[in-house]
Parts: structure tokens; sequence; C-alpha cells
């Protein structure tokens, strides 16, 4: 995973009054502390859901923000926005966007995606991977990538723990105890990448 186009954190910016912070993580590489990722989230009005993701990190040269947005409409994604910053440059958007009943299209954007074709999609989507901060993954075999705009197998490895496969073939490892979303881990530029919860980081707005 490359750290200049590809690190799974960043920023959305959205009124804060909006939002509320339900858990904070640590990301670790290396046993040092390079960031945090924050979850929000936000229930709305007749039936409609927001779950939102920001982190911000500093590898060596790197300053990176990433983020993720999903809004859902009863229990159906209606769409979905990640974008990845380096040094403050947009190295990728993805926007999926409903386009009919239980089908979306998928456009890419930034210096990473701006080659990327428009995808579409014809199946119905109820679960993504920002979802896997929210919830355990109990009786769920795919969900899908706001950033590739794909879906991703699922595979229950242990109690409490699921391992993702991205389209690029690497694998994420999410931990839960008792429900909750523990840590995470994946690669990074040839590191091991934790997101740790942080159980002492709780906060409200931004």
């Amino acid at each position: 995973m490359r750290v200049s186009g590809y690190l799974i954190f960043g920023m959305l910016f959205i009124s804060a009054s909006i939002a509320r912070a339900q858990n904070v993580y640590d990301v670790i590489v290396a046993g040092r502390t390079i960031g945090s990722l924050k979850v929000f989230d936000d229930q709305g009005k007749d039936n409609t859901e927001q779950h939102r993701i920001e982190s911000n990190f500093k590898v060596m040269f790197y300053k990176g923000q990433y983020s993720t947005q999903a809004n859902y409409s009863g229990g159906k994604l209606v769409s979905a926005t990640c974008a990845h910053h380096v040094n403050g440059d947009l190295k990728e958007k993805t926007l999926t966007k409903s386009a009919a009943k239980s089908s979306y299209e998928v456009l890419f954007s930034g210096e990473d995606g701006e080659d990327k074709p428009r995808l579409s999609f014809n199946t119905p989507i109820s679960e993504t991977i920002t979802g896997l901060y929210y919830k355990e993954p109990i009786n769920i075999t795919e969900v899908y990538s706001e950033r590739y705009g794909k879906m991703c197998s699922v595979k229950k490895l242990s109690e409490g723990k699921y391992g993702v496969t991205l389209p690029d073939g690497k694998q994420g490892i999410y931990s839960y105890k008792n429900g909750l979303c523990r840590e995470v881990k994946t690669d990074l530029a040839g590191f091991k990448l934790r997101i740790v919860l942080n159980e002492n980081k709780q906060v409200s707005g931004l």
C-alpha cells in the first residue's frame, strides 16, 4: 500500500453541528503513533443514517488526511464519498451515487483517480468497509469498498476476528470485543499498520 496514494485515512470537512465523535483510534506504525482516526455517527430523520470517518497522519515526509462518508436510507446505501489528501493535494477521490433502483455509478477523480473509468454497480448495498467500525460483521460475507467501488469478501477468522480481502489482494484484520471494533491491522509501505481504539480519547464535535 503506497503511503502517497493509498493509505486508509483522511478528513472530510462537514458542519460540526450535526456530528459527534463516537470513537477515537490511534494509528500506529512500527510501534509509533503517527496519527488518529475518528468515527462519527449521525442518526437522521425518516430512517436515514450517516457513517463518517476522519483521519490524519504523518509518516516521514508525508502528511495525509483521509475521509469516508456513507449515507443510508432505509438500510440501503444512497451515496458514499472517499477522499485522500497528501501534503495538501488531492490524491484520490471516489464518489458512489445512486443511479436508479438498486444500481449505482462510481466516479473517480484526483491525481491517482483521474484516469480510472467510471464504474456501474447493479447490486443493492447495505454494508460498507466504513461500517466495520460501527458493528461486528456477524453473518456478513461481503462489504462495499467506498474507495475501490467494488465488493470485498469478509471471512470470520476466529471469535471476534474477521479478515477483509481488498480488490488489490491485501487483507485487513478487524478485531471486536462485545461487538465494538477494537483494532484494525493492515499493511503500510511494507510496515504493519495498527488502528487501535483509544478509550481515553472520546470527543464531541470537531
